[in-house]
């Protein structure tokens, strides 16, 4: 897994939003993403990070093992 297709999936996912996703470890399966989206307002901090969750709960546990998130409201 590459920090492009992380990218590429959160912002497909949350239409409008802006991803900045690195791999601090090189391992290729450890993510920290930082996601500026406006659907944000009005969600609880958990809330945003389900709605990031979900844009790649599919690669969850199989390609991407760790995902740490800060997200922010544009």
């Amino acid at each position: 897994m590459t920090t492009n297709k992380v990218k590429e999936l959160i912002e497909n996912g949350l239409k409008g939003s802006r991803a900045i996703v690195s791999d601090d470890q090189n391992s290729g399966d450890h993510f920290s993403a930082i996601v500026i989206w406006d659907g944000f307002k009005g969600m609880s901090l958990i809330e945003q990070h389900q709605a990031v969750y979900e844009t790649v709960s599919n690669l969850l546990t199989k390609e991407i093992h760790a995902l740490q998130l800060k997200t922010k409201i544009r």
